[in-house]
């Protein structure tokens, strides 16, 4: 180990702080200066890697073709749809088979999800293995070790709610030739749950986009919160109780305006809980593109962008119909409406109004104009065409003027409005479903600001929730933020609800997890195929 070198780049440093310009720079130091020398003001570059993998939850050059925890668990849900347009965004139909749950053990997005938490793990278990053997201060070494603990639980998390029944790998070290075996989710939930209660306490109080003592203590609250599902046993007080932690300790609260949550510059809001960090500039490898992947090509002469888009994902008829006409989250999350050329750099007079290309000849002379219904123009055909302009495209992150092919916006994982939820919800639900002030208080503290006359027809009524509304009130605060699949799943609807091509016939729970991926199966024998899915 003395002979190892540790080289950080700008661009790790980047990763790691978001804005922190006073780390210290190691591009030319031994391995014995770098330990003898590490502090715990050190560990945010240390960990540059595995902040990095966190942010291949969302970013990627190709992850809307090759999966994401964002575009997977979004798409295979209610809200979120990707017709195909002009030949284009079909891609093996691939997102038909996503949102309409007929995916296969072949499938990119099963395959990438999969290999992702792994790389993640692999890193966390290399750190462990190389700091772990390293001659650094024992406080600062158990702070470290600590956070790397509780950042491999996160990918844990991820696959016990993806797949399932996993390989649970804990070593770096492990001989030439070894082959992991299939763990029952139960004893990755288990393990998951011991790794953060174990390390929570040693992590720094507040550090932001990083594993912090809060981050840590809301995925502990998210894993208790979907126990019922994953191991049949509830653990609604332990989900009430760490929400009160984060609720008690005032370093949160509810931003006042919904989109600042997701402005450019959106590392200061008092919500954001952990986020994964973006920068334009820096994170070319890792770009986060959401908003390419939603808007019209020629969005960029209405919004003024220096990048064209790709024109795919937008809003099902059944979210965007669903809001109410005076909730501002509907705006603040969804484009609707004619596309102008404000630029004046398509037709040559600024203002007019933008007509579609069109790809299809029954756009041929249509305005642009995002609608929130989707015709579908060849009914019954695999590739489920529609109209350039059907769907109302998501606008939640900030696309500011002059926008590069990649936004510099904080991707927000975990934030203080969910908390409020996961204890109405834990409440809801050890009170045997049955509402009360305190229950529909903290969801009225949410909506609140979505409403400028937030009225007592605005506010939720004790006897309006039930299973329907209480989804539905996470859609509209949640949408595009990565955690529709596990809450149609938690609340038992996530084969039988019906929306835009989804039947919702299926009672079939194989469905609430996603299959080993092939690829997998043929690399290990040992692997263990979920049940429902063939094994080869």
């Amino acid at each position: 180990m003395k002979k190892l070198i540790y080289i950080l780049t700008a661009a790790a440093l980047v990763q790691a702080a978001c804005t922190n310009l006073d780390e210290r720079v190691y591009d030319q130091l031994t391995a014995d200066d770098y330990f003898d020398n590490f502090t715990e003001e050190d560990i945010p570059a240390a960990l540059g890697s595995v902040y990095s993998d966190l942010r291949t939850l969302y970013a990627g050059d190709n992850v809307h073709t090759e999966g994401c925890w964002l575009y997977t668990n979004e798409e295979t849900g209610d809200g979120w749809v990707t017709p195909s347009r002009g030949g284009s965004w079909y891609d093996g139909g691939i997102y038909q088979r996503l949102n309409n749950h007929t995916w296969n053990i072949d499938d990119a997005h099963i395959l990438g999800n999969w290999r992702k938490a792994y790389a993640a793990i692999n890193t966390c278990n290399r750190l462990m293995y190389e700091f772990g053997n390293a001659d650094i201060k024992a406080e600062s070494k158990e702070k470290l070790m600590a956070e790397l603990h509780v950042a491999r639980a996160f990918w844990y998390y991820v696959l016990c709610d993806m797949y399932g029944n996993v390989p649970l790998v804990t070593k770096y070290d492990v001989p030439k030739g070894w082959l992991p075996e299939t763990a029952p989710r139960k004893e990755i939930f288990e393990f998951v749950v011991k790794e953060i209660r174990d390390n929570r306490s040693l992590l720094t109080e507040k550090g932001y986009g990083r594993w912090d003592y809060y981050a840590a203590t809301m995925l502990l609250a998210k894993v208790y919160l979907n126990a019922e599902v994953w191991v049949g046993e509830s653990y609604w007080q332990e989900v009430v109780d760490l929400c009160d932690e984060i609720i008690d300790s005032k370093k949160y609260s509810l931003d006042s305006d919904y989109k600042q949550i997701f402005v450019t510059e959106n590392q200061n809001s008092p919500e954001i809980i952990l986020a994964g960090c973006n920068d334009e500039i820096y994170d070319s490898a890792l770009p986060f593109r959401i908003h390419l992947w939603t808007h019209h090509w020629n969005y960029r002469y209405h919004h003024d962008t220096e990048t064209f888009f790709w024109g795919g994902c937008c809003a099902t008829p059944d979210l965007a119909n669903s809001y109410d006409p005076a909730d501002t989250r509907f705006e603040d999350s969804w484009a609707e409406g004619p596309l102008y050329d404000n630029t004046g750099e398509l037709t040559g007079v600024p203002g007019s109004p933008i007509l579609c290309d069109p790809k299809d000849p029954k756009d041929q002379g249509l305005p642009l104009v995002y609608t929130r219904n989707i015709p579908i123009y060849n009914p019954g055909k695999p590739e489920s065409m529609t109209g350039e302009g059907a769907g109302v495209r998501m606008n939640k992150y900030e696309i500011k003027k002059k926008a590069k092919n990649l936004l510099s916006n904080d991707f927000v994982i975990f934030r203080y409005a969910d908390v409020l939820f996961m204890k109405a919800e834990a409440l809801w639900r050890q009170n045997g479903k049955t509402a009360d002030g305190t229950i529909v208080g903290l969801i009225n503290d949410v909506r609140r600001r979505a409403f400028a006359d937030f009225t007592s027809s605005k506010m939720l009524q004790v006897s309006q929730l039930d299973d329907e509304r209480f989804l539905q009130e996470y859609a509209w605060e949640f949408c595009q933020e990565g955690h529709r699949r596990q809450q149609l799943i938690r609340f038992g609807v996530f084969t039988t609800k019906k929306w835009f091509q989804h039947e919702g016939t299926s009672e079939d729970a194989h469905l609430n997890v996603f299959p080993i991926p092939r690829d997998e199966l043929l690399a290990n024998e040992k692997l263990q195929q979920n049940e429902g899915y063939p094994r080869l």
